[in-house]
């Protein structure tokens, strides 16, 4: 008879061995989707960071404009001051007027690279939250599509755990087949020994003897002595 290790190999190992391959590829392919994930997350932390430098750039910047802006409105002041104060001194006034207009060219020119670089700021804002609605949708997706994995992967191990169960049950009824084997071995032992042990005591003379006295019901069909004819089952 087989053993217990090679009755349950034939029986079990073609099945368990699909099994833990689809179980390992399975594993593979949830392992490989949280590290993209996470790669995907890094670099979007890491643009973002990069954007919000550039938001607080732009926020100084906005602030040294105004900075300009009070100061031009301080000259206005002060040359509409110089108008009342030196209105009958003429030529001064043309001077500091001459320099007044010179400062306004210089801030207008300033204004317009400005608004140039506020116009390509705000499309780049706008670019940059139609790419981060985007990535947090795929984000989603990807965080759905592992809780999916995750419960699939949850139901192949209770599956594979009741499996083991089963395969637990499988032994210890073999086991117990084999106590009674080995219990059946040990009494017809027994019975060799005690039929040898009669054999040799001469009790092989008289069973001859018997099985002469009885030789008709041989002849006919009868039944012989199962001393005789006994044998290993």
């Amino acid at each position: 008879m087989a053993s217990p290790a090679s009755w349950l190999t034939r029986k079990l190992f073609p099945f368990k061995v699909g099994k833990w391959m689809g179980l390992a590829c399975f594993r593979s392919l949830v392992a490989s989707s949280p590290n993209i994930r996470q790669k995907k997350l890094i670099q979007k932390l890491q643009e973002e960071k990069a954007f919000r430098e550039e938001i607080k750039v732009f926020r100084e910047k906005v602030e040294d404009f105004r900075e300009e802006m009070w100061n031009f409105r301080g000259k206005i002041r002060v040359f509409q001051d110089q108008i009342l104060d030196f209105w009958e001194e003429e030529k001064p006034f043309w001077e500091e007027e001459k320099a007044f207009w010179k400062d306004e060219k210089a801030f207008w020119e300033m204004e317009k690279a400005f608004r140039e670089e506020e116009k390509a700021f705000w499309k780049k804002y706008r670019i940059f939250w139609k790419e981060d609605k985007a990535f947090w949708k795929e984000d989603t997706a990807l965080w759905e599509s592992d809780q999916n994995l995750l419960q699939e992967d949850k139901a192949l191990w209770e599956e594979e755990k009741a499996l083991w169960r089963e395969e637990q049950a499988l032994l210890v009824e073999e086991k117990a087949l084999w106590e009674d084997k080995k219990s059946l071995w040990e009494e017809e032992n027994a019975l060799w020994e005690e039929e040898k042990a009669f054999w040799l005591e001469g009790g092989g003379h008289i069973a001859e003897e018997q099985i002469l006295e009885d030789g008709h019901h041989n002849i006919n069909g009868g039944p012989r002595s199962p001393v005789f004819f006994r044998g290993r089952a």
